[in-house]
């Protein structure tokens, strides 16, 4: 059994933070469930995890609960407190740190083609990085790519259909626009790798009346793209108005994504 992981220090995301070795985290090597008591302490340059047997008051998740008192923490902030980390909350916001960039890395940066994903996403600031790191230049190179935006998209070399050239059109019209547009932009792709699509929001298409033409739309592509694709669409599930229509979306793809928690889910079978 493992119960000792030296401590490595790699470049992660913006800032160094540690990076466990592998075999700590996999199951195989060091297998313990989810709710057992276990010892964590930092001696010298290493982390010792053991199992201790024992049963005892488990505090509540440090980050699962929102402040009871909203009205201490802000008095706390403006009187210039600030929280004091213990070694487990710092490991807790390493490893943290660690997931966040991982994900990006491999499940975003790198999402293999033929994928067809749906982003769940409810902060702004969440979409704009996720897409930031799918348009990644480094990985995409000469690959064709789309983008579907209410804004103007400032990525190089991307095709960018705006929200307003389709939110005007009746539901069939609006569906073939965004289907000719997505093949339009996959024909110009002369590179080996697979062209990128991305959606920012389908969501207004579920509020508008135009329910039918999405759901057309993304049962015609499949769980996965029969194309040399990968196509992401991104939906703000905070102004979902009904949720099953939802349901019928997240069914017609293979690959989730989600902000709150941030992760990414593939589903079984595909």
């Amino acid at each position: 059994m493992v119960t000792q992981a030296e401590a490595k220090i790699h470049r992660v995301g913006p800032r160094h933070t540690i990076y466990l070795a592998k075999d700590l985290v996999e199951d195989s090597t060091f297998p313990f469930q989810a709710n057992e008591d276990l010892t964590v302490r930092i001696e010298g340059g290493a982390l010792i995890i053991d199992k201790t047997g024992k049963s005892g008051y488990r505090l509540p998740d440090m980050e699962a609960l929102p402040s009871r008192n909203q009205h201490v923490m802000e008095t706390l902030d403006n009187l210039k407190f600030s929280p004091i980390a213990s070694k487990a909350e710092r490991i807790r916001q390493m490893l943290s740190e660690i997931h966040e960039a991982e994900m990006l890395e491999s499940r975003i940066r790198h999402m293999p083609k033929s994928e067809h994903a749906i982003l769940l996403w409810e902060e702004k600031s969440f979409l704009d990085i996720v897409l930031s790191e799918f348009f990644d230049p480094g990985v995409t190179g000469k690959a064709a790519k789309g983008l579907l935006s209410a804004k103007p998209a400032n990525i190089e070399s991307l095709s960018n259909l705006l929200l307003e050239e389709v939110s005007g059109l009746d539901r069939q019209t609006a569906a073939r626009k965004i289907r000719d547009w997505m093949f339009q932009v996959h024909s110009t792709n002369k590179s080996n790798l697979p062209t990128r699509i991305a959606v920012e929001d389908y969501s207004w298409l579920l509020q508008n009346g135009s329910a039918k033409g999405l759901l057309e739309v993304e049962q015609n592509i499949g769980l996965r793209v029969r194309e040399n694709m990968t196509i992401l669409c991104g939906y703000d599930v905070s102004n979902v108005v009904d949720p099953k229509q939802l349901d019928k979306v997240m069914g017609f793809h293979g690959y989730a994504i989600m902000d709150h928690p941030f992760r990414v889910y593939r589903r079984a079978g595909d």
